[in-house]
């Protein structure tokens, strides 16, 4: 019995960590762009397409210039070539903080964030995923490999 909650507990380790880990990045970008804001337009470089399984999805490529340096950024990956053509056809403004330019994220996805976000709520958020994630994942460990059922 034991061989299932270790398991368990190191699934677990590693999902919360790596959960937590991108969420506190999110929300110190979040706070470091408010703190000091910067805008600039991007353009559209081009359109990545990707095929898995014959389905295909589509991502928009930017790039965006600060003080003679160039950044790239992509969007999301999108289910139609006719949505990610819409996407690259308007313009974009991409919002960053002045002290880290490189870390900047699209303005509409700024402007979607939740101001009363804290470290808090994200080691909530990564504790719950990480949890349903850890028992999904030793669900499926201890069934595949029944040498983790075994005392």
């Amino acid at each position: 019995m034991k061989k299932p909650i270790i398991t368990f507990l190191v699934v677990f380790a590693i999902a919360f960590g790596l959960i937590a880990t991108g969420e506190i990045h999110k929300i110190d970008n979040h706070v470091a762009i408010a703190k000091s804001p910067a805008f600039v337009l991007a353009t559209a470089e081009g359109i990545t397409k990707k095929t898995k399984k014959s389905r295909e999805t589509f991502q928009v490529n930017y790039t965006y210039a600060v003080a003679g340096t160039t950044y790239k950024i992509d969007t999301s990956w999108m289910n139609s070539v006719a949505e990610a053509e819409a996407m690259a056809a308007t313009p974009v403004q991409i919002a960053y903080a002045t002290t880290a330019p490189a870390d900047g994220i699209f303005k509409s996805d700024f402007d979607k964030r939740d101001p009363t976000e804290s470290t808090a709520g994200a080691l909530g958020n990564a504790a719950e995923f990480g949890l349903i994630g850890a028992l999904i994942l030793t669900l499926l460990l201890v069934w595949k490999f029944p040498s983790l059922r075994r005392p």
